[in-house]
């Protein structure tokens, strides 16, 4: 996938830069210091898991695919919060896609946003429940405090599989995951036409 389609794609309209949360104004000068060294892009197999996922669409403008992410975060926390069985194996929300059925015919783009679980033998109806295979990805952090340095990351990691020949993994529940950190600050909670702050990794699927 090619820098303009990424751009197209994801990251989403939504996420525009306004603000940086407080919790992370600290991190800042430092994180600063670390976007101006080289990039580095690396292949890591990751073991099969499972997630429980709600799926959200919206179109690219006026915020409205992120606010569905928002959206279907709080769901999702809230089918979690009311069923005692289900707990979060780690700290982090997952959203992820299709890369190759991603834009729907209408213009819109299809999204899931989850969280790694344990086994569940009755899934909430509100939910996914979605398996993971294992599988090769490419890794790239994207922990940054602009747009512009987040393209540039996206940028270099579609350049970076270029230039290694590794193609998008198309497979069964092949999907692109960007699991977001939630320890420093969770960004689901910042309004999606505000958050300018970014903490997690990209992982394309890989063959």
């Amino acid at each position: 996938m090619d820098d303009k389609a990424i751009r197209k794609i994801y990251p989403l309209e939504g996420y525009l830069p306004q603000r940086t949360p407080q919790s992370l104004q600290v991190l800042l000068g430092q994180q600063e210091k670390k976007e101006k060294q080289k990039l580095e892009v690396k292949t890591v197999t990751i073991d099969p898991f499972s997630m429980l996922a709600i799926k959200v669409s919206g179109s690219m403008e006026n915020f409205e695919a992120g606010q569905e992410v928002r959206k279907g975060w709080k769901k999702l926390m809230n089918v979690i919060s009311s069923d005692r069985s289900i707990s979060m194996e780690e700290n982090e929300g997952i959203v992820f896609y299709d890369q190759g059925n991603m834009v729907k015919s209408d213009g819109t783009i299809e999204l899931w946003i989850g969280i790694k679980v344990s086994d569940i033998t009755h899934p909430p109806e509100e939910c996914e429940y979605i398996s993971i295979p294992k599988r090769k990805y490419a890794k790239m952090d994207c922990c940054c405090f602009s747009r512009a340095e987040m393209d540039r990351r996206y940028h270099y990691l579609s350049e970076w599989m270029k230039e290694k020949g590794y193609q998008i993994d198309n497979g069964p529940n092949a999907f692109s995951l960007e699991p977001n950190r939630l320890d420093t600050f969770n960004s689901f909670e910042v309004p999606a036409h505000e958050i300018q702050a970014f903490d997690f990794d990209i992982l394309y699927p890989i063959k």
